[in-house]
């Protein structure tokens, strides 16, 4: 039995972050997990060559259930849709903590677009270091389909992702320039750090307000708009307000915090040494997970 704790424990953090990637939902990653690990402990032979591998499967299998059910909740799903927040439990200074572009809301959202098995096939490859053989062992396919599907999955995301990417220096600064600029309700400071074209994706679940679909407009459209939901709040003063950083899915974000409940959260996609793409979340179903985490930091 203590070997088999060990193995569960060793590829425990591995398996949550993995369907995480798979599914947007930190919880659901977490009981997939729990299950996978249940029933790993619980097969009578065990005579399990590659323990990892067995339990990467299994959360496969229990991952392609998940989208089976997800799939019409998806589709009824009220305005753009955005992953729950992934904040590292095990991180501890923020200036020990490199940035994750493998996490980022932006490839979340890119990778939602793409068939399940796809998906799998470039996450275990680009992101966990699986080769193709091993892939095709948990797909139950062929190692050369499997190879198939890694290069669908990289030119369909190739097409939309950007390939630069900033240092963790200019994203700290970016994001701290932009907390100043929106409550200072500066709009040349502000405008000045998007870049021409950008894109807001604004998840309110139905359950707050939110813009029903992405907006793509130019960085004085979206300077002005941000300026009337953000700054509008320190002027008026009738609340009291706050813009928090916090480093989750691979960089820092800012929270909007209103009379101590967290309203919104912001993570930017930055290409080009500009903000390019912004995801505001506003569902509170999904800001929940940044209370626990905010509740020890505090203490």
């Amino acid at each position: 039995m203590d070997r088999l704790v060990h193995h569960t424990q060793t590829h425990r953090n591995a398996l949550v972050a993995y369907v995480y990637r798979l599914t947007g939902s930190i919880e659901d990653a977490k009981d997939i997990t729990q299950e996978t690990i249940l029933r790993y402990i619980s097969v009578e032979d065990q005579t399990i060559e590659n323990p990892k591998s067995w339990m990467f499967k299994v959360a496969t299998n229990l991952s392609l259930d998940f989208f089976k059910s997800a799939k019409l909740k998806r589709q009824l799903y009220i305005g753009p849709w955005l992953p729950e927040p992934y904040i590292d439990e095990t991180a501890t200074a923020e200036e020990n903590i490199e940035l994750d572009e493998s996490i980022s809301v932006a490839l979340l959202v890119l990778m939602e677009k793409l068939p399940p098995r796809e998906r799998i096939a470039y996450i275990l490859h680009a992101l966990f270091e699986f080769k193709h053989k091993e892939i095709a062992t948990i797909l139950e396919t062929s190692p050369s389909n499997c190879r198939q599907l890694t290069s669908r999955a990289n030119a369909k995301l190739k097409e939309q992702k950007k390939s630069f990417s900033p240092s963790k220096a200019e994203h700290i600064a970016l994001t701290n320039s932009f907390i100043n600029a929106a409550k200072d309700g500066n709009f040349e400071n502000l405008k000045k750090l998007f870049a021409e074209e950008v894109k807001l994706h604004s998840d309110g679940g139905g359950k707050a307000i939110a813009a029903k679909k992405i907006i793509y407009r130019d960085s004085r459209f979206m300077s002005k708009f941000l300026l009337k939901v953000i700054s509008s709040l320190f002027i008026k003063n009738e609340k009291e307000i706050e813009l928090k950083t916090l480093w989750f899915n691979g960089s820092l974000g800012v929270l909007q915090i209103e009379e101590n409940q967290i309203t919104t959260s912001y993570h930017f996609e930055i290409i080009d040494h500009k903000i390019a793409s912004i995801f505001s979340l506003r569902n509170p179903d999904k800001l929940k997970y940044f209370k626990y985490h905010l509740s020890q930091t505090t203490h």
